[in-house]
């Protein structure tokens, strides 16, 4: 099985606000929706677990001593998944054509050959 089998797909509803911020996370890290999504899971997966040990968690300033550092090893880096690299790359599919346009464009531009093949 491929790790694209092993993949779960998930719809998302956002308001506008909450997708502005996710489309700012995107083009600050690089890295594609789905990616930063995953990040987010992981880290709060991170608070949950902190908070269930008593344990607390927060965001120094420049000069401030940090305690305990959460650094994901390479091998928990999210991949992007194929699909989401594909759509980002070419997008979605567009035409203002009906899909029996399409097929009888299709069909209509195919050709015959009258070239003889012998095999």
């Amino acid at each position: 099985m491929t790790n694209t089998q092993k993949m779960v797909r998930l719809n998302l509803d956002l308001s506008p606000e909450l997708n502005q911020i996710l489309d700012e996370l995107v083009n600050k890290t690089g890295t594609s929706k789905s990616d930063v999504l995953r990040q987010a899971i992981r880290l709060m997966q991170v608070m949950v677990i902190a908070k269930e040990e008593t344990e607390k968690l927060g965001v120094p300033k420049a000069n401030q001593l940090i305690v305990n550092e959460v650094i994901f090893p390479p091998e928990q880096q999210p991949k992007p998944h194929p699909l989401d690299t594909f759509m980002e790359r070419l997008g979605p599919w567009e035409d203002e054509r009906t899909a029996e346009e399409i097929v009888k464009d299709i069909y209509d531009s195919r050709t015959i050959s009258n070239n003889d093949i012998s095999l």
